[in-house]
């Protein structure tokens, strides 16, 4: 089966030192005024640091697959005749790829290599054909913006034409 996993940035050591002081710091001034609302703030963000979780993309949909504790795994997936549309955006995560895949009006943001993009766009024109894949690279985007522009500028000065042409009536 094959099963293509998303990049997604992974906490350092040092960020979770930071969070684990900064939290126990907090805890303890809430324990010390009795503020509720302060330790359960504390409590949650001393339990992120055990939070992680795992973009995948395989034959039967797409999968965000959130950990907690390394032990509790909560799934949240679509099946491929629920996704509507796949783009991916060659600018935002360079030189990886960032991929937007639609389910209806929600939309999910995963980065993948170059590579498994396209092979994830291949994989999701195979599993359901009416989806919508914009799976143009760049060299075709680039000449389609322009392409646009150039309509875009035609029509601008074609507005203004016959803007002039009542003026003058």
């Amino acid at each position: 089966m094959v099963q293509y996993k998303g990049i997604l940035k992974k906490r350092t050591n040092e960020r979770k030192i930071m969070l684990v002081i900064i939290g126990g710091i907090i805890l303890f001034l809430s324990y010390q005024q009795r503020n509720l609302l302060y330790i359960i703030m504390a409590l949650v963000m001393i339990s992120a640091i055990f939070y992680d979780k795992d973009h995948i993309v395989d034959e039967k949909g797409v999968h965000i697959i959130y950990k907690f504790f390394g032990v509790f795994k909560v799934p949240y997936s679509w099946s491929w005749d629920m996704i509507t549309a796949m783009r991916p955006d060659y600018k935002k995560a360079a030189p990886n790829i960032y991929m937007e895949i639609a389910k209806d009006v929600t939309i999910r943001a995963f980065v993948f290599t170059k590579s498994d993009a396209i092979g994830v766009m291949e994989l999701a024109k195979k599993m359901n054909p009416d989806m919508y894949v914009d799976d143009r690279d760049e060299e075709q985007r680039q000449k389609d913006s322009e392409e646009h522009k150039a309509k875009m500028a035609f029509a601008r000065e074609r507005a203004r034409a016959e803007k002039k042409a009542r003026k003058k009536k």
